[in-house]
């Protein structure tokens, strides 16, 4: 029939009992299927002039198009398929080719399984800054990408966390130059990218006021599980790195019931430098391990060391600490002696790192050598000879070190600094 605006806002208003379909008189192959809901689809029939039979597209919904829209749309079919066109068959190309390509999303996963989990211990944090990158830009073509896209998206972390947007950009530049070396890109959209925030190298060390005031507010685990605070007391005997301490594992560690050989023993796939420490573990340090295996054992848990509060988790998660070593300095009560190292601590907030590096310049205030010292923080001498050549594990040297900088703390703790 010949079909008028007011028919077909009747058909919608007034649904039939069963569904039918209308043909547009004026406009050959326009077709109206309208349903018992009311609600109605476009569409248009032809037959290709290469062969074969009758096909039909979609043009769009009744609530979309109105009746001009509609025989406006076939009439652009029509032509193309008097020009032998087939727009069934170009509609149906266009989608496969929008399938295949690859989205900046997908790529980022491919990234996170073939490159970063087999080379890179932290491969987590590189997850997490794509996860941001994923929310922002997931559903895009990889390709798509630009310099600008990248700016904006940098400059906009830039507003609450700099240094955050500076990591997430060295993760980008890592994460595109592998696109372009597996051939999915052609060009990294960010080569050459200044960082966007200037950073000054940290410095942060704690003095003995400092670490006797947080060893004893860690002792008492006020504000956060005993595990944590147990894992920070044990960062801040041996010096090593956050999240290595975080998920340590009981089948880590070797001889406990041997105080002159216990160890903890970090394999590689979790270490930075991708090779095998070995961490002695002094009095101080194998206490707290000995306490938390404890812990574990009435559990029925011979798995973790340090346990999670979060049940998903097999060990802590490295911003665990993090998160507990703010509140706890945030909570602190600057009183009687220890106002003073009460103020610096909140005036100036240490990180877990930053006992990282309090145990490496302790070290050389208790005169440890230098060697002895990159030993214990598994600083390796980045030459060949330091990487293939020199695999002296330097134990006894490293197991003195610790030793000596295990009984300067309990004597910072026992006593007024």
């Amino acid at each position: 029939m010949n079909l008028t605006h007011n028919y077909v806002t009747s058909l919608a208003a007034k649904p039939p009992e069963a569904r039918m379909e209308v043909w547009d008189q004026k406009t050959p192959g326009l077709c109206l299927r309208i349903g018992t809901n009311g609600s109605g689809t476009w569409s248009f029939r032809y037959r290709p002039k290469i062969g074969g039979g009758y096909q039909r597209v979609t043009l769009g919904r009744l609530a979309d198009l109105t009746l001009a829209d509609a025989r406006e749309r076939a009439a652009r079919h029509r032509v193309t398929v008097a020009d032998g066109g087939d727009p069934q068959r170009e509609l149906k190309a266009r989608k496969s080719a929008a399938d295949s390509i690859l989205t900046f999303e997908a790529l980022a996963n491919r990234y996170i399984e073939e490159y970063a989990k087999p080379r890179k211990s932290s491969w987590k944090n590189d997850e997490g800054y794509l996860r941001r990158a994923c929310c922002a830009w997931g559903k895009r073509a990889a390709v798509s990408i630009t310099r600008r896209d990248a700016i904006t998206f940098l400059d906009g972390i830039k507003k609450a966390a700099p240094v955050s947007a500076n990591r997430t950009q060295t993760v980008l530049v890592t994460f595109f130059n592998w696109s372009v070396e597996e051939g999915h890109l052609e060009v990294n959209p960010i080569a050459g990218l200044r960082k966007r925030s200037v950073e000054t190298a940290k410095d942060r060390v704690l003095s003995d006021w400092e670490l006797r005031v947080l060893w004893t507010a860690l002792a008492q685990s006020e504000g956060m599980s005993r595990d944590v605070a147990d894992a920070l007391r044990f960062l801040l005997l041996t010096g090593q790195r956050p999240g290595e301490v975080a998920g340590i594992l009981q089948s880590e560690l070797c001889d406990l019931e041997s105080p002159g050989e216990a160890r903890w023993e970090i394999p590689a796939e979790r270490m930075k430098a991708r090779r095998l420490h070995v961490v002695p573990l002094a009095p101080g340090a194998l206490q707290i391990l000995q306490k938390a295996i404890e812990r574990r054992r009435m559990d029925g848990d011979g798995l973790r060391v340090f346990s999670s509060r979060f049940v998903a988790r097999d060990t802590l998660a490295r911003h665990s600490l993090s998160q507990a070593m703010r509140r706890l300095i945030a909570n602190l009560e600057p009183e009687g002696r220890d106002g003073d190292a009460v103020a610096s601590l909140q005036e100036k907030p240490p990180t877990p790192h930053d006992f990282r590096r309090t145990v490496g310049t302790g070290l050389a205030r208790l005169k440890v050598v230098r060697e002895d010292r990159k030993a214990v923080l598994a600083h390796v001498e980045d030459d060949v000879h330091g990487r293939h050549y020199d695999l002296y594990e330097r134990l006894a040297e490293k197991r003195a070190a610790l030793e000596a900088w295990d009984r300067h703390v309990a004597s910072v703790v026992e006593r007024q600094p």
